[in-house]
């Protein structure tokens, strides 16, 4: 058991996680050109739990909820062989650069096999690795299903440099930003059916 000191710093972790999670991430859809192809993907607000590494009885909404309003009490997170204390640290801490990785420069990894899953495709920074998942409510899409303390290099197929970033907000139907593109890109790199769903001023 830890003590009520660690599980209270911890809580106050995970509050800034998700703090930094919901401003940067929910609610927008991000675009990851890659290889000549690319991918959509989504960060929901009930994936949030599954990426801290923590266990609780809490449903994955409340979690997040409670997180983000700052209401989580220690009593409510858990740690155990299957939810290690330090493997959480070391994920929040990563939670809270998932922003960046999504904005800037970072590789596509694809077909990822762990022990127990495995992912069509990823993104690292190398010092961790997002494994994506397809949205079943969204044909096409993936959503950030898990975080790995680790690259994954050796766990995958194959490793792509990601060239050009977007996104949008969910309610927007094109894509509004162009946050990331490589030093040796240029939006006319962007595939044709990828530049179709942005705004035609943001690619000119």
């Amino acid at each position: 058991m830890h003590k009520i000191q660690d599980r209270k710093k911890i809580i106050a972790q995970i509050s800034r996680a998700a703090e930094l999670y919901k401003k940067n991430l929910v609610g927008r859809q991000f675009l990851y050109v890659f290889d000549g192809r690319f991918i959509e993907v989504l960060y929901k607000a009930e994936n949030f739990l599954h990426l801290t590494g923590a266990g609780t009885s809490l449903s994955a909404k409340q979690f997040y909820k409670y997180a983000v309003s700052r209401k989580l009490a220690a009593t409510q997170i858990t740690f155990s062989p299957a939810h290690p204390y330090d493997l959480c640290v070391r994920k929040i801490q990563h939670i809270c650069n998932i922003a960046s990785l999504a904005t800037s420069e970072c590789i596509m990894l694809e077909e990822i096999r762990t022990n127990t899953q495995q992912y069509r495709f990823g993104a690292t920074n190398m010092d961790f690795t997002l494994c994506f998942g397809p949205d079943a409510k969204h044909d096409g899409s993936y959503i950030a299903q898990s975080l790995r303390d680790e690259n994954c290099f050796a766990k995958s197929r194959g490793a792509y440099i990601v060239t050009h970033i977007l996104a949008k907000r969910n309610d927007q139907k094109l894509y509004t930003e162009l946050l990331y593109m490589d030093k040796g890109a240029s939006a006319g790199d962007i595939p044709a059916d990828a530049a179709r769903q942005a705004e035609p001023s943001l690619l000119a």
